[in-house]
Formats: structure tokens, C-alpha cells, sequence
């Protein structure tokens, strides 16, 4: 039985667009039919991350359509100084007001690794209480993988490599470069960071930057991707899972996000472990499962 359609589609935001995966639910329920599930990136893209490729047919199955966004924080953003988090909230903006043009009242942000620190950082902004915006569609958030705060994440990780240069070297070079205006400065460049994923040169262990995108998302300042700054200021529905093995986001730092939430009045927080690694790999019909009782329970 077909149960989903997949269209490629480009979402008009500003003077741009942000492009997308749509897959629209055919065998949902009635009561399901204006719900929609918006899944935002890790450090590649949408449409290189495994859970962001495996979890819209799974969900589609139980009746829930999803699109999937490549935000500026995807691929050549980072590269070339277009990456920064909160230049993103324009753009999921946008992507709401066209869902909401297509019929649908229910929106549910999630994001994996990155992309669960660029929703809680989007609620954040929007100063997320019962809804995010003057419609009311925004309803809930999935975080998956999300770290606790992603400039210490990249730090530790660094260190533990010994990338080169060094995350304190990378630090003092950004700070002179960028000025005292980090965000408009002209002076920006590429740069490559060695052993940052790993130990050796290949280039599955190399990250690339410009100082101005590194600054915002790793550097001690950025305080918009460090999640639990954020979290404490939402007050919607927040599902998060991690996996147990996680190499790169601890297993405690699920565990404190939630526990901010809820002791800053949050009273719909869940929080599940599975036996994986970042990638939710090899657990991916689990994680839907938990999703869709999350939102069966919630949305219907």
C-alpha cells in the first residue's frame, strides 16, 4: 500500500528560498491530516542526515507528513559565512507561514544535533509559551541528539583529537580577525581545522569554517547554540531521545536539558535512551515508534 508522496519543493522566504523535502501522509487519519512535523538538519544538511532521511516515512506510515529543510546552516553555509544560527529565524518563519497557507494547523519542530539546537534556539527567540507566533501553529518540539551546548561539544571534541590548530588558537586568530563586530565584519575567511573529528588528515576528520560561521556556532560567545540557555524559556511540549553510545553528545546532557526545562515550569517534558550511537543508527523503527506515541498522544 503507497502510504506517502515525496515532492522536492522550494519554499519562498524573502528575497531567497529554502529548499525542501515534502512528504505528504496519504493514508492519514482525518484528525491527523493538519499535522505536520518540520525536521531540521545536523552539520551537513537534511538530506545527508540518516535520521532525517529514515524518520519521514516512518512517520508517514502513522499518518504524519513531514518536510525537511536545508536551512544557511547547511553545507556551502558554513563554508563560506553564511551559517549563523539566528540567521535562520527568517527562514523557519517563512516555512511556517507556507505550511499554514497549505491548510496545516499543527506544526511540531525537530532537529537532530545541530538542527535540535536551531529549533530550541528559534522557540527561544520566539519566546515559545502556549504557541510561537500569532497563528498558534507551532505546538510541540522533537530534539534528537541535541547537545547540551554545542560550542563545549566541538571544544572537547577538539581537544580530545588535538585538531590543529588548537579550538584556543582558533579562538585568539577569530577574535583578531572579526573585531568587534563579529557578525558584520568584512574580514572573514575560510578556514580548515585538522583532527577535529578524528585522528588523522583524511578529510572524513577535517571541518571547514570561516571564522565569522565558526564564532557563532563554536566559539565560548555563541550563546544562541548552547541549548540549555535556551530550553529554559520554552514551555511547549519537548520530546528528546538520545542514543546511549553517543560519541559525541554525552548521555547526561539529555538528562540536564530536560531537567532545565521542567525546573523552569515546563510541565510536558520526556526524555528516552536507545542502545545506539549519534546517528539513532540501527534503531530507527524504535525512534519512530517513540515519536508517534509522543504525538498520538498529544496532537490527536
Amino acid at each position: 500500500m503507497k502510504y506517502l508522496e515525496q515532492e522536492l519543493i522550494s519554499v519562498p522566504v524573502g528575497k531567497g528560498r529554502v529548499n525542501a523535502l515534502y512528504y505528504r501522509a496519504l493514508n492519514n487519519e482525518s484528525d491527523k491530516r493538519k499535522t505536520i512535523i518540520i525536521h531540521i538538519h545536523g552539520f551537513l544538511g537534511n538530506f545527508l542526515d540518516g535520521s532525517q532521511r529514515f524518520l519521514p516515512p516512518i512517520l508517514a506510515k502513522a499518518g504524519y507528513s513531514s518536510i525537511s529543510i536545508n536551512t544557511r546552516m547547511a553545507n556551502f553555509g558554513l563554508f563560506f559565512g553564511f551559517g549563523i544560527v539566528d540567521d535562520t529565524v527568517p527562514q523557519i518563519d517563512g516555512v511556517i507561514r507556507y505550511l499554514g497557507e497549505m491548510g496545516y494547523e499543527k506544526i511540531i519542530l525537530s532537529g537532530y544535533s545541530l538542527g535540535g539546537g536551531v529549533v530550541l534556539r528559534y522557540l527561544s527567540v520566539k519566546n515559545c509559551q502556549s504557541n510561537c507566533d500569532e497563528s498558534g501553529l507551532i505546538k510541540g518540539v522533537i530534539g534528537l541528539a541535541t547537545p547540551y551546548s554545542i560550542p563545549d561539544s566541538i571544544r572537547r571534541r577538539w581537544n580530545k583529537w588535538e585538531s590543529q590548530p588548537s579550538y584556543d588558537e582558533v579562538y585568539e586568530e577569530a577574535k583578531m580577525i572579526l573585531g568587534d563586530n563579529p557578525h558584520d565584519s568584512e574580514q572573514d575567511r575560510t578556514i580548515l581545522i585538522f583532527k577535529a573529528r578524528g585522528n588523522s588528515y583524511r578529510p572524513e576528520h577535517t571541518e571547514i569554517y570561516t571564522y565569522k560561521t565558526w564564532w557563532f556556532l563554536a566559539g565560548p560567545e555563541a550563546t544562541a547554540v548552547k541549548s540549555y540557555r535556551q530550553i529554559e524559556n520554552i514551555k511547549l511540549p519537548i520530546l528528546l531521545i538520545q542514543g546511549w553510545d553517543d560519541a559525541f553528545v554525552k548521555p547526561d546532557e539529555t538528562h540536564s536539558l530536560a531537567q532545565i526545562a521542567i525546573d523552569n515550569g515546563n510541565d510536558d517534558v520526556s526524555a528516552y535512551y536507545l542502545n545506539t550511537g549519534h546517528t539513532l543508527e540501527g534503531k530507527e523503527e524504535d525512534m519512530g515508534d517513540i515519536i508517534t506515541r509522543w504525538l498520538d498522544r498529544r496532537f490527536v
